[in-house]
């Protein structure tokens, strides 16, 4: 789409988070909306900058178009292989069946308790592009996550945090297990309060996404791998609930049970991330599934 794209329109747009040299072509006209001027790039040189009150800016844009967009051909197809790409997730994802857990199966599981009612916080690490790229939200700002911000540990004070603002609505969080075991002992807060929320830890005894990184930079591995731990019993030792999936039959009713507890609990979910590599270089579902 941004390829195709006559006109660009960036919003609340960092350069951290996406850098303009791999989405700008440079054909399209470029505007800028944000509370700040834009940071200059080769590729990133707006021919408009919008900046002050970003609300107010996007209204007054929206009450100038008079008519709908006409969606090109080109355009229609991207958005029709897109919703083709979220069906087939849908109806294959549950049939990864290797343990442990391909991340499209625990992304399909958890697009299941996931529901419009349900606020998600996300941490930092390889689960992190696998939730941002293949789960679906319809709700704004259902979704917390940080992105270029590398902030880990991040999730489980923010669901205390989310919970807190809104009790009445349950907080699913989300973290690696490196990222887990860097603030897990705010587990304490959360017991302490009774907050309403589910921690998902995916499981691989290892910090994955500096894997990544020492392994394309360095072509070798170093202080990446700790554990096994427990999750389950660390877990109760808080006084929090605690589940473990032993079996990849065993992911949808363990998420269901542990969503049915009112209170904090953990999960613990064994996940194969040996498709990362493909996860960096395509994005079509189809390779995957």
């Amino acid at each position: 789409l941004l390829q195709q794209a006559d006109l660009v329109i960036t919003i609340g747009y960092s350069p951290v988070e996406y850098e303009p040299a791999m989405w700008n072509s440079g054909k399209a006209m470029l505007v800028h909306i944000d509370v700040l001027p834009a940071e200059a790039d080769n590729l990133y040189l707006p021919d408009a900058e919008l900046v002050g009150d970003i609300a107010q800016t996007v209204r007054k844009i929206a009450a100038r178009i008079a008519s709908p967009l006409q969606l090109s051909e080109a355009a229609a197809a991207v958005l029709e292989d897109r919703r083709q790409q979220r069906q087939l997730l849908a109806m294959q994802g549950a049939s990864l069946d290797q343990f442990a857990l391909h991340p499209l199966r625990i992304v399909r599981a958890m697009q299941d308790i996931i529901n419009n009612d349900v606020s998600l916080t996300v941490d930092m690490g390889s689960f992190h592009i696998w939730i941002a790229r293949y789960l679906y939200s319809f709700r704004a700002r259902q979704i917390m996550i940080s992105n270029g911000q590398q902030t880990m540990g991040v999730a489980l004070p923010w669901a205390i945090g989310a919970w807190l603002v809104d009790p009445s609505r349950k907080v699913v969080s989300v973290s690696g297990d490196g990222g887990f075991l860097q603030s897990s002992m705010e587990l304490e807060t959360a017991v302490r309060l009774k907050a309403n929320i589910l921690h998902i830890i995916w499981v691989d005894n290892a910090y994955n996404m500096v894997a990544i990184q020492e392994e394309k930079k360095y072509q070798r591995l170093s202080g990446v791998n700790f554990g096994p731990v427990d999750f389950k019993a660390y877990a109760e030792a808080f006084g929090a609930a605690g589940f473990a999936v032993n079996s990849a039959a065993e992911l949808e009713p363990t998420l269901r049970k542990a969503m049915d507890v009112n209170g904090p609990a953990v999960v613990a979910l064994p996940v194969d991330y040996s498709d990362n590599p493909l996860l960096m270089g395509q994005l079509h579902l189809s390779q995957l599934l």
